[in-house]
């Protein structure tokens, strides 16, 4: 008998294996291609101004200032020292001109491990294609997981990194994930909360394993950390980074939450901050909703229990704390959420075709989900190209440029594309690299501010609508100070308030004459 006869021809492509190393390359591909489309109208103005402070600390530590904001003041006021290693390098090696650029590029190029790394854990785990499809085209296409890979900022290197953990646990890697672990304590501190949901899981399931297997990797781990908490104690002087400090006291963190920040932190998972208080109820049915799918998925899927153990100890939290929020603080949270949700839509549509004869199947439905990701992807950035609004921070930092000498110095708000460009010695008015701006706010309360202008005399301030009301005052001899001591130049209005700049009279880093155009 002859070869052909005993063996059937089958084509490559139609194996299923192959047939998902293609869906995963198109994937890739557009997931990639979509963000590239979305960079291209930030670049080079428009990315998160928190994302310039990274800038700044790796532009100073490529050029050799060190580790600092300010050149010569060792403050840790970056949150993610990892992310601003890997830029300084890049742009000590393509330049610092490019950091915007690589900054960029990274996010993308991160994003896109995200969901090379999650395809892998989803077949290592055995979850239905269906949902492992349509979970994976909306970490490709949901817009808020688009802009934060294009932002400029460490959200889609924290997200990589906790991928490649999970992959590594379900491997039983405990060395490597050790080393991958102490880069996320690098990466961002809130990421302790995913590594308490992996310890969590790793105790409970390797009870009847021996200590020994874990003993070293919990070792090279905790050494590890130990190593960047001492090296941080003893070069910037604490442990904790200054702009978690400057956060926590400027946005009132460790008060009990109230239901206005509940509603703001939830809504950031469920959309029901438009309904007011009664959103708290809409939220808390979306979450009992989820309790019976997520139970199922809990225990078919042992291996991916850390995400279900994630996201709750996240929310509990962060509501506890209060913690200052913002949008990219979300995500890793939302790519637990969201694979939960999803497969609640698979469990409910196949519950019900097993009792009734619906036309839709689970299938069709996890394939209408991902269409309609694609689809809310692309219009997205559509809108991106067509909503540009005049940059005010940019402008303002012309402004700085052209009439301020360069040893000036500014204190302001939002301190990152405005001190990333002037390049200028900056007073930060939240306190996340100027550490004596926190003791300010504590010791005078709402009335801090005119006592700060006068201690600091900037050459530039910068204020915000309140602030000028505060430094306009006729019952405060500070703010009397400030009026008898700065000139008001400009005002600026944008996105509903306007932003004030006062230089100060007489200063021999501030040029005479007018105000150029």
């Amino acid at each position: 008998m002859s070869d052909q006869q005993g063996t059937s021809k089958v084509s490559p492509l139609r194996s299923s294996g192959t047939w998902d190393e293609a869906i995963l390359w198109t994937l890739l591909a557009g997931g990639g291609i979509i963000r590239i489309f979305a960079a291209i109208p930030l670049l080079p103005n428009g990315l998160k101004d928190d994302a310039y402070i990274i800038l700044r600390y790796a532009q100073n530590l490529a050029q050799g200032f060190g580790f600092v904001f300010n050149p010569g003041e060792k403050v840790l006021g970056s949150t993610t020292p990892l992310f601003t290693l890997i830029l300084a390098a890049a742009g000590r090696l393509i330049g610092v001109s490019h950091l915007e650029g690589i900054a960029v590029a990274a996010g993308i190029l991160f994003s896109i491990g995200i969901l090379f790394y999650c395809e892998r854990i989803l077949t290592l785990a055995g979850l239905a294609p269906g949902v492992k499809w349509a979970y994976l085209v909306v970490l490709a296409f949901l817009p808020s997981f688009i802009s934060n890979a294009t932002s400029g900022m460490e959200t889609s290197l924290v997200l990589f990194l906790m991928s490649l953990s999970l992959y590594v646990c379900m491997q039983n890697r405990m060395i490597f994930l050790a080393v991958v672990g102490v880069l996320l304590v690098l990466s961002r501190l809130d990421t302790g909360i995913w590594l308490l949901a992996l310890g969590i899981h790793i105790l409970l399931t390797k009870r009847g394993q021996s200590k020994r297997d874990l003993a070293l990797p919990l070792a090279i781990f905790l050494a590890g950390v130990f190593s960047w908490l001492l090296f941080t104690k003893i070069h910037f002087g604490s442990v904790l980074p200054q702009s978690l400090v400057g956060k926590a006291v400027s946005h009132g963190a460790f008060k009990p939450p109230d239901w206005i920040y509940s509603l703001m932190f939830l809504s950031s998972f469920v959309p029901a901050q438009r309904f007011g208080m009664w959103g708290l109820a809409v939220i808390a049915v979306a979450f009992l909703a989820l309790i019976p799918s997520t139970i199922q998925f809990w225990r078919q899927y042992k291996d991916l229990r850390p995400i279900v153990y994630f996201f709750p100890l996240y929310a509990a939290i962060f509501l506890s704390c209060r913690t200052p929020f913002f949008s990219w603080y979300s995500i890793p949270s939302k790519w637990a959420f969201y694979l939960l949700a999803t497969y609640l839509i698979w469990w409910v549509f196949e519950k019900a075709a097993e009792i009734w004869p619906v036309p839709l199947k689970p299938e069709l439905v996890m394939g209408l989900l991902a269409a309609s990701m694609v689809l809310l992807g692309v219009h997205m950035v559509r809108g991106e190209f067509g909503t540009q609004q005049p940059n005010t921070p940019l402008a303002i930092s012309n402004l700085i440029d052209q009439q301020v000498r360069p040893e000036g110095r500014v204190f302001l708000e939002h301190i990152g594309l405005i001190g990333y460009r002037t390049r200028r010695y900056i007073y930060d008015y939240m306190g996340l690299v100027t550490p004596e701006t926190v003791r300010l706010r504590r010791q005078y309360g709402s009335n801090w501010v005119p006592k700060a202008a006068r201690q600091y005399q900037a050459d530039v301030v910068v204020l915000y609508g309140p602030d000028v009301l505060s430094v306009e005052r006729t019952d405060d001899v500070d703010a009397i100070w400030f009026q008898n001591t700065y000139r008001h130049v400009k005002d600026y209005e944008t996105a509903g308030f306007v932003i004030s700049v006062y230089f100060l009279k007489g200063s021999p880093r501030v040029l005479s004459g007018p105000i150029r155009p």
